[in-house]
């Protein structure tokens, strides 16, 4: 009887250690596959990433014919990388509405709606804070691979 209770005890023990192992592990594979382990800058990163790349294909779109290859002006418009090129978001999404007839710049708000005009901005601001170097922002990071948005770099507001 002593051996039975022994075993018994042993396989209880066993059971318990591999509930809690479990729990443990799988708590820990929840944190880090839901990221809540740094997932709020994780996600920032992520999104403001694909902001910037969305701003420069928008970019490329509708805004270097007269801005320049990399924001840095043309002989028809303005750099908007350099400091008093820079606006805050609603000053930006304004002036990017409306356009300006009087400098020939075309009203945008038919053809681009807000968030594209912002991503349009992040992508500007990128590049006037010099922190994406000129080029596709999904080649100009780590071995030719994504940019890597700076941990301490922020989009305008």
């Amino acid at each position: 009887m002593r051996q039975t209770f022994r075993w018994f005890s042993l396989v209880i023990a066993v059971v318990v250690f591999l509930t809690i192992a479990w729990v443990v592990t799988g708590a820990l594979a929840g944190r880090i596959v839901h990221g809540s382990v740094g997932s709020a800058v994780t996600q920032q990163r992520t999104d403001l990433y694909k902001s910037v790349y969305n701003g420069w294909k928008m970019w490329h779109v509708y805004c270097y014919r007269c801005h320049g290859m990399n924001a840095i002006a043309t002989t028809l418009g303005p750099s908007l990388i350099e400091p008093s090129g820079q606006f805050s978001r609603a000053e930006f999404l304004e002036f990017v509405r409306t356009g300006n007839p009087d400098k020939g710049m075309p009203a945008w708000n038919k053809l681009l709606d807000d968030n594209q005009i912002v991503d349009i901005q992040t992508y500007v601001k990128a590049r006037a804070d010099k922190v994406l170097p000129p080029g596709r922002p999904d080649e100009v990071g780590p071995n030719r691979g994504p940019w890597v948005p700076p941990a301490n770099w922020r989009a305008p507001r």
